[in-house]
């Protein structure tokens, strides 16, 4: 995109029903930028305002633009406000958005999402589009526009979006705004198609052993991307090998602005979506009495109507469960009910026969404790609870000849000394040197760096000790130790940082997980 003209489609939508901002001073501000960049005759500058949902692909078509650039409101679950004819909120969610950025992801470089919590919508597009910048959390509109003038100043000045980026949270630095974390670029990894799914003895075979056992509930869970999703689809596959009925649900497309505090409402909408994966018309409303609780009601529609209609065992894999935890008027309740469903098959009464048909596997990561411990929820020490380890050197020996790369031993070591046995940091390497032909050299120099190809992991992790002062001045201590006399922590500390995956601990003595780790948060902690 360097040499070649730049096309920016700009979309604002200003809804009556929501806060007014200030998007057209925004639009002004990157005119402006743009006009006066010196290479301004490689700019087109498209946009449309009060645009509505169908606005979005008309604009696209027309206009084939490389950048898209949104200026107006997002909700706390992720959807972006556009106008419907009246003028009122249209929201749209980040599927739906994703999906139609895929259409045309050939011609689209780079999409920014400038409206509070559009993290959420980034990470959708981003499987499509090769940059996408959203917004973490709430964004002022001095912030907003801070960020576009910084971003466009720099992209006239014909610096690459990375650095454009830069510059754009730079910018609201300059203005002395202290919201200059809240933007995140998100980067597209290509992936090579073929399954490298690593076994890890001995937990497929536990699990296989696990779901075979009437009323069963396995809880896989581990900090993020460890492989927790990948291994329930192998349980679901050896499922569905046993002739076993598999219902798979994701709880973000569950939980939304509607339901998230309103726990009748949540567990009423699940359990017609478990109907609706079954084939089954919806009678919650024959079944549901409100003289009775929300639980007791939901368990009454699984056990009266839901399971006797189904010759088969089933298992319901639940997989992102944090999004439930996140929300503290529903997430008790739901891991009760969870509860419930598993104990009721264990009673040895006249409705157990029922409730064994029922298997659950739980999916969560570590690092969602602020509203909900799972520890000390209804679901603590209940079922098969499945701890990812990180893969041993003959594991990732194992993935590396999968890739079909050449490496001796001895490159498998230096990997492994940089990023230990992480999952997501070992395929992302070889996926980085396998389809980029880049030596391991190349990328252990970059790796802990803002410019390396862990920069949006290891930012992510930054930011969640940004928010958390005392584990942030505790993980400095222990990155900054020498290795052989790790730091002792206080108890609470060191389970916190094991969760969000920052540490591995023996005893109460705490060692950065990685050299990575170590590497970069030496110099930005």
């Amino acid at each position: 995109m360097k040499n070649d003209v730049i096309k920016i489609l700009f979309l604002t939508a200003e809804p009556t029903n929501a806060a007014s901002l200030r998007v057209k001073q925004e639009l002004r501000d990157i005119r402006e930028k743009i006009q006066s960049a010196y290479q301004r005759e490689r700019f087109l500058l498209e946009y449309r305002l009060a645009a509505r949902p169908g606005d979005i692909s008309q604009a696209i078509l027309d206009f084939t633009p490389d950048i898209v650039h949104f200026s107006g409101h997002g909700t706390s679950t992720g959807e972006l406000c556009f106008e419907d004819e009246f003028g009122q909120i249209s929201p749209v969610e980040p599927k739906a958005l994703a999906a139609l950025l895929e259409l045309v992801a050939e011609r689209v470089h780079c999409v920014i999402l400038n409206a509070c919590y559009s993290d959420a919508q980034a990470k959708a597009i981003v499987k499509h589009i090769p940059f996408v910048i959203g917004m973490k959390r709430e964004i002022g509109d001095r912030a907003a526009i801070a960020f576009a003038i910084g971003f466009y100043k720099a992209l006239g000045a014909n610096r690459s979006v990375e650095e454009a980026y830069e510059f754009g949270c730079v910018e609201i630095q300059l203005q002395g705004i202290a919201e200059e974390l809240t933007p995140i670029i998100r980067k597209k990894v290509d992936k090579l198609p073929t399954d490298f799914y690593i076994d890890r003895p001995p937990i497929e075979q536990h699990c296989y052993k696990a779901i075979k056992q009437q009323g069963a509930l396995i809880r896989i869970k581990a900090p993020e991307k460890m492989g927790k999703t990948s291994l329930m689809n192998r349980i679901l596959s050896y499922a569905r090998d046993s002739s076993y009925q598999t219902i798979t649900l994701s709880c973000q497309s569950l939980v939304d602005g509607t339901v998230a505090t309103d726990l009748k409402k949540f567990l009423r909408s699940f359990c017609v979506v478990v109907g609706n994966e079954l084939g089954l018309a919806n009678k919650l409303n024959e079944y549901w009495d409100n003289q009775v609780s929300c639980n007791y009601n939901s368990r009454y529609y699984f056990q009266k109507y839901l399971l006797p209609n189904i010759a088969s065992p089933i298992v319901l894999a639940l997989d992102d469960v944090d999004s439930v935890f996140e929300h503290p008027k529903i997430a008790p309740d739901f891991c009760k009910f969870l509860r419930n469903c598993y104990d009721l098959a264990k009673r040895g009464d006249s409705n157990s026969i029922i409730w064994e048909k029922l298997r659950l596997i739980v999916v969560h990561s570590t690092e969602v404790y602020a509203s909900l411990d799972i520890n000390n929820s209804p679901l603590a020490n209940v079922g098969v609870i499945i701890n990812l380890p990180e893969f041993t050197l003959d594991q990732v020996q194992r993935l590396v000849k999968r890739y079909r790369l050449d490496w001796t031993a001895s490159r498998v070591e230096q990997l492994m000394a940089m990023v230990g046995g992480h999952p997501l940091l070992v395929k992302t390497s070889l996926d980085w040197v396998k389809l980029q032909q880049k030596t391991l050299k190349e990328l252990l120099q970059a790796a802990p760096t803002a410019s390396g190809i862990f920069s949006d992991h290891l930012r992510e992790l930054w930011e969640n000790l940004e928010n958390k002062p005392e584990l942030k001045t505790a993980f400095s201590k222990v990155v900054r130790a020498d290795e052989d006399d790790p730091v002792q922590l206080n108890p609470i500390q060191a389970k916190s940082l094991q969760r969000l995956g920052l540490v591995t601990l023996q005893g109460h003595f705490a060692k950065p997980r990685c050299e990575l780790y170590r590497q970069y948060f030496c110099v930005y902690l």
